[in-house]
């Protein structure tokens, strides 16, 4: 019974090849969109959350009332006194800030207290040049970054009025958007970004990591104007991860009642025009059960079509998006992750079900009579 069905739900979709044809392209262009805003809103946050776990940091401060980090001011004076509680066993300093580049798109700058231990920590592999050293105005760069700009070791470029810095080396990172960015020593970063004396985040190692909760409650208590973290907490309190991650939530959401939306109108279309073949197919002794299962089967088959279609279409959009716009690029994976792919077949699983069965309901109700004198 179910091969019957199954052939004359295909039947139905290849009689109307304009409508089945728009309605997939609906369907999949919807799902494509999903799929890159997606992966770029899980690649930035999924990026900084396995930067905090692998690197030995146990607390992780910034101003108490910032936004983002890139708004955070942590005086030095500051830094210099929580450093010295007991219990401290290393910490490092970053500021970060961005920066336009030749008129151009901005870019991330990230000034480090210690580029070796930062290096280690995030991954990095020189590849040309060698590391920032004791000499001011040295950067290095993402490979990602030199490769759009042409910059190679040795250029100097212009991050600010009338300065120039060279670059001696140009790094890879499996953070993808590190490598659209530039490392530059703390002290350089100051200056260049006009916060003397100032970072954006503090992170510190412990001696002892069962004092962890100990250590925040008293850098909490001493200077209020701080908010002290676990570091894995951290995720969750940077405003671009949380924008990122209710970003997601909003468009899963949209592409949802867009893709029913569009489904729902194809069906609706479908079983008026149908009253007729409704009508004949009950009079033969089809059961309801069964005409129902024609408009779920072609709907499942159209939206898992568009699903599958939509999902491969996003490996050749991402890849124009990671050639052309760098600014979005740096957030983005090479291609969209499997999990990705799962939720597209769920989604279309929802999606089809649901934006059939209410047209399919309605229109099996009618009486067989009148469906027969229906034109």
């Amino acid at each position: 019974m179910f091969t019957i069905i199954f052939r004359y739900a295909v039947r139905n979709i290849i009689r109307t090849p304009l409508r089945s044809f728009f309605t997939l392209f609906s369907v999949a262009l919807i799902i494509m969109l999903y799929s890159v805003l997606t992966s770029v809103g899980n690649s930035f946050t999924q990026q900084i959350s396995t930067v905090l776990e692998q690197q030995d940091i146990d607390i992780a401060v910034q101003a108490k009332y910032a936004a983002t980090p890139v708004s955070s001011i942590i005086e030095n004076t500051t830094v210099e006194a929580i450093t010295h509680l007991d219990g401290i066993r290393s910490y490092d300093s970053m500021l970060i800030g961005r920066k336009r580049l030749y008129g151009k798109s901005s870019v991330f700058i990230l000034g480090v207290s210690n580029f070796n231990a930062f290096a280690q920590r995030l991954g990095f592999n020189i590849m040309k040049g060698r590391a920032l050293g004791d000499a001011t105005r040295e950067i290095v760069v993402g490979e990602k970054m030199a490769k759009v700009y042409g910059l190679s070791v040795g250029s100097e470029i212009e991050l600010s009025s009338g300065k120039k810095y060279l670059i001696v080396g140009i790094y890879s990172s499996w953070l993808n958007f590190l490598n659209s960015g530039i490392v530059i020593d703390l002290e350089d970063a100051q200056q260049l970004m006009n916060k003397p004396d100032k970072a954006s985040l503090l992170f510190l190692a412990l001696n002892d990591t069962t004092r962890t909760a100990e250590i925040i409650h008293e850098i909490n208590k001493q200077f209020p104007n701080m908010r002290a973290i676990e570091s894995q907490q951290l995720p969750d309190s940077l405003g671009p991860l949380k924008s990122t991650f209710y970003f997601s939530k909003i468009v899963s959401i949209m592409t949802l009642l867009i893709a029913m939306a569009v489904l729902l109108n194809t069906f609706m279309m479908a079983i008026s025009e149908r009253t007729k073949e409704v009508g004949i197919l009950s009079a033969i002794g089809w059961s309801r059960q069964m005409i129902i299962s024609i408009f779920l089967v072609e709907s499942l088959l159209l939206s898992f079509g568009g699903g599958i279609i939509g999902y491969f279409c996003s490996y050749p959009v991402m890849s124009i998006l990671l050639s052309n716009f760098t600014t979005i690029g740096m957030y983005l994976p090479e291609a969209p992750s499997i999990n990705i792919f799962f939720n597209v077949l769920l989604m279309s699983l929802f999606i089809g079900l649901l934006s059939a069965l209410f047209p399919a309901l309605y229109g099996t109700k009618i009486n067989i009579a009148k469906a027969l004198r229906h034109e």
